[in-house]
């Protein structure tokens, strides 16, 4: 059974689920093709030592093996073949789709028929190197290493140059996609929308008090945090959503063909959901509970600001509401805060303390809560006290 049929068998096994010959290949895998047999086993031989030898006698054989077989590193081939020769098979090498076949080694072999005009022709077409029959097994050997090794060295730097494209683009600590990936989505979402008058949403989001909770807990719990907050903001938005960690606590988001109304509701819940969130501390029955700050952004359909400066222009909302004490959502329609749905509970008697202890600051964002718990019980004492004491009510229901 001559070579060809054997790896025929090989991807019939594999099809019915038996692996037995489809055990990982040890030796680096050439494809051996020429129409001559004593050729082939003249090259198996040489090279059967240090190489697995796949012999084929016609290109189209040799290209049945290239598209099913992805441990072919290197090809040598004839010329003149029946079929294919060697001329339409490195044109299909060479034009293919698929990057493994379009880079793939391609060492000529010629004859004394083949002039320097066949030879030329076949450098065109993309042959990377020639030996001539009889060949020496020295300098077969030696082209067979030299290709090989290069063969090796270009996957390796192109497996590398995959993973620091991906590790660019993929946040490792939420999943999320990175700060490359969200601009160039964003860029590709803005030269649409200018193209087509489409419509479209930023959504800056920062976690309140980030730095003072890495300082507390350090990086190993906080990065659980971050974890499970982007699986849950993952959770929140639609598939067509693009959402982002753009910086340690930083996360980014584009809502397609969305309008303010939609993408504030959005923004509530997500608000909402971290506020929920409950970070359980090793050792300890603390919990680590967070809120959440973000800035909406709606560009004109015919803006004339760059993707870049789009979120720039929406982190100024982001900091406003920052700056108007957090757990909360400003959008540039009203430039105003969102109203909550949900009111923040609080305890009154740590209230009391902070007030005791003189920590007032630590209050203020939490100030329209406290309000809205403690009005019922002013409106109480009101309706039996002096007339005082219900104009200073007044004054808060103002407020």
């Amino acid at each position: 059974m001559s070579t060809f049929n054997r790896f025929i068998n090989h991807l019939e096994f594999r099809e019915l689920g038996y692996e037995k010959l489809a055990e990982e290949q040890q030796k680096p895998r050439i494809l051996a093709v020429d129409d001559s047999r004593v050729m082939r086993r003249a090259m198996s031989k040489v090279l059967s030592k240090d190489y697995d030898v796949v012999e084929v006698e016609n290109g189209e054989d040799a290209w049945t093996v290239l598209l099913n077989d992805k441990s072919i590193q290197i090809v040598f081939s004839d010329l003149s073949m029946p079929f294919l020769d060697g001329y339409g098979l490195l044109e299909r090498i060479r034009t293919s789709d698929d990057s493994r076949l379009s880079q793939m080694p391609v060492i000529i072999i010629t004859g004394k028929e083949d002039d320097e005009e066949s030879k030329q022709e076949a450098l065109d077409k993309g042959a990377n190197d020639f030996i001539t029959k009889p060949f020496d097994s020295i300098q077969l050997q030696a082209r067979a290493k030299t290709h090989i090794s290069f063969k090796e060295t270009t996957t390796k730097l192109s497996e590398t140059s995959d993973k620091l494209e991906r590790q660019a683009t993929v946040d490792e600590t939420t999943g999320l996609g990175g700060q490359r990936y969200f601009c160039k989505v964003g860029d590709e979402i803005l030269s649409y929308a200018t193209r087509h008058a489409g419509q479209f949403i930023i959504i800056r989001i920062d976690i309140d008090e980030f730095n003072n909770l890495f300082i507390k807990h350090g990086k190993k719990i906080m990065d659980s945090v971050l974890h499970t907050i982007g699986e849950k903001f993952s959770q929140l938005v639609r598939q067509e959503d693009t959402i982002a960690r753009i910086g340690v606590s930083k996360f980014s988001l584009i809502l397609k063909e969305t309008n303010m109304e939609e993408a504030c509701l959005l923004a509530e819940r997500i608000r909402e959901e971290a506020q929920k969130l409950a970070f359980k501390l090793p050792d300890s029955s603390d919990l680590i509970k967070l809120t959440i700050s973000a800035g909406l952004y709606e560009p004109e359909s015919d803006t004339k600001l760059t993707f870049k400066e789009l979120i720039k222009e929406t982190e100024s909302y982001l900091n406003k509401a920052i700056s108007a004490g957090g757990n909360q959502i400003v959008s540039h329609t009203t430039n105003k805060s969102v109203p909550k749905k949900a009111v923040e509970d609080i305890n009154i008697l740590e209230l009391l303390e902070k007030l005791k202890d003189d920590k007032p600051e630590e209050l203020l964002p939490k100030i329209d809560s406290i309000l809205h718990h403690i009005t019922p019980l002013l409106k109480f004492l009101a309706s039996n006290a002096r007339t005082e004491f219900q104009a200073v009510l007044r004054q808060l229901n103002d407020k």
